[in-house]
């Protein structure tokens, strides 16, 4: 028998670029009963309530964003009875009731554009971060190789970083540009769906 207030967790892993999928399933759970109440890398805890009472959607928040307009967004969501039911990095698992009607109209092309370019923009971002971030210890590598080179346990440590480094820069490039490419064409097609609707 199941039981109003029971607990579930359950792990997922979903690309940035399968964030509609990733809703899709919440939605799934949610209609089988299953509301989300927090959010991890991969995790997801539910709570056991009336099936298809709510409904779920993602969304992102810039961290550059000032306060004043993440605190107007915030208010927004509020006043339309939108719940933050989870965050994650700048993901946004937001929660309402089923019977308030779904969050965007039925086939409205320009929001989901709107969303898939901030997806696009977050994952660009992401990936010039990370790839920043490994350069500079490829460089700092570098230099400090440059300067202990005369002793041989330096040049080894030196080889071992450099190749590390360098190993983890393309094994980044090959996770996350066919990611980009993958967003890059879903932008496109809704830039086609536009296209056709005007």
């Amino acid at each position: 028998m199941k039981h109003a207030g029971e607990m579930k967790k359950a792990w997922r892993y979903f690309t940035i670029a399968e964030y509609d999928k990733e809703e899709q399933w919440l939605n799934e759970m949610a209609r089988e009963g299953w509301n989300l109440t927090a959010v991890g890398f991969c995790r997801y805890i539910f709570r056991r309530g009336t099936p298809g009472e709510y409904i779920y959607k993602l969304d992102i928040v810039e961290r550059t964003a000032s306060d004043e307009v993440k605190e107007s967004y915030f208010n927004f969501l509020t006043e339309c009875d939108i719940r933050i039911v989870g965050e994650f990095k700048d993901w946004l698992y937001l929660q309402k009731k089923a019977a308030d009607g779904p969050f965007d109209m039925k086939d409205d092309t320009y929001a989901k554009l709107r969303t898939v370019n901030k997806v696009y923009s977050f994952a660009v971002r992401t990936l010039c971060r990370l790839l920043t971030a490994f350069a500079a210890v490829i460089l700092i590598n570098v230099v400090c190789g440059a300067i202990a080179s005369s002793f041989s346990v330096s040049e080894f440590c030196h080889g071992i970083t450099f190749g590390v480094s360098t190993s983890a820069v393309v094994v980044l490039a090959l996770i996350w540009v066919p990611i980009l490419h993958k967003l890059r064409r879903k932008v496109n097609k809704l830039i086609d769906e536009i296209g056709v609707i005007v």
